[in-house]
């Protein structure tokens, strides 16, 4: 590569040039010994003739294309000046090459490391669960009225995402780069793995339930709070910032991103837990009805609360009543 293009020099001197033009000309820099010295001379010039980042780049333009064009002339002159170069000049000119070259590692560097441009991906209240996948092919299951911010490009360090509301996670293994889900209250690390992360702004609880691999809970300040293990539910109370760990069934966790509930021998009180993790309902029971009797079946979680309780009412002897939107009464048929 022995010809650098004007535009790119132009837009290297004007702040504007794109991370493939920065590569391309830190590669043209890197060629030969010949392209560095080039490199030099228009530093030289520009400092020469007082101009800076924020100059006229067609300006600095013609300094460069009058270098090239004296690039004979010049060759000529140092054929007869003398070699006896002081140590002390050769240092000189060493040391601004040299730094010249970290500067173009300094800028690729933050180029890549500066946080990107975050995209977001928003759920509405009634949508059924969707499902992305990110750019290091991780998949995401969101639930209704949940989001999540992350990068179109993760850096090469490490991975991290922000979320809101109900999701579940299937982390691509990558032990170089740990993967990180922060939500308001907490932060979750992990290195490959799945999990439910339930993070409602509006709720006083919320949970991480592990199914495989292994998590770690951070705080605000990043520091250790826990370690998860599969099969254990890190449930934090927001008020107090008070949390437990709990051993669980994953699947009365997990089973919403497959938009419905499987069952074979859950309990009548374990199926209405999910529903009302799910509907963010609160379901009151008669003394009289038995939580523990055993169900064999599925529910579509595509209906909504009132179809789902006309679906249980034809598998359980139970009236409901709605008192408000948020907490439904159930009674036992007489």
């Amino acid at each position: 590569m022995n010809e650098l293009s004007e535009k790119i020099i132009e837009k290297y001197l004007s702040g504007k040039c794109s991370e493939e033009e920065m590569d391309e000309l830190s590669q043209w820099f890197e060629a030969s010994e010949e392209n560095r010295n080039e490199w030099l001379k228009l530093r030289m010039a520009l400092v020469k003739n007082k101009y800076n980042a924020a100059s006229d780049p067609k300006h600095l333009l013609i300094s460069y294309n009058e270098i090239k064009k004296k690039q004979q002339e010049h060759n000529e002159l140092v054929k007869r000046i003398s070699r006896k170069i002081t140590l002390r000049m050769m240092t000189y000119a060493a040391s601004i090459i040299l730094l010249i070259g970290i500067s173009f590692a300094t800028y690729k560097s933050i180029r890549y490391f500066a946080d990107p441009p975050m995209l977001v991906f928003s759920m509405g209240q009634n949508e059924p669960v969707r499902r992305i996948t990110l750019e290091d092919s991780t998949s995401v299951w969101l639930s209704a009225g949940s989001r999540i911010e992350y990068p179109k490009r993760f850096s090469k360090k490490e991975r991290h995402v922000f979320v809101e509301g109900k999701a579940y996670f299937e982390v691509s293994k990558d032990a170089n780069r740990p993967f990180f889900v922060k939500t308001e209250s907490y932060t979750v690390k992990v290195l490959g793995t799945s999990f439910d992360i339930n993070s409602y702004k509006e709720e006083r609880l919320s949970d991480v339930v592990l199914v495989e691999g292994s998590v770690e809970i951070l705080n605000n300040n990043m520091a250790s709070l826990c370690t998860l293990h599969p099969g254990q539910q890190f449930e934090l109370n927001r008020k107090n910032y008070r949390y437990q760990l709990n051993d669980v069934n994953v699947e009365l966790y997990t089973g919403w991103r497959s938009g419905k509930i499987e069952f074979d021998g859950m309990s009548f009180g374990d199926i209405l837990t999910v529903l009302e993790r799910y509907y963010n309902v609160q379901l009151v029971l008669d003394d009289s009805i038995n939580r523990d009797e055993k169900l064999v079946g599925s529910l579509s979680l595509k209906k909504d609360i009132y179809e789902m309780m006309k679906t249980i009412e034809l598998v359980v002897p139970i009236n409901y009543e709605v008192q408000t939107n948020t907490v439904v009464y159930l009674h036992s048929k007489p």
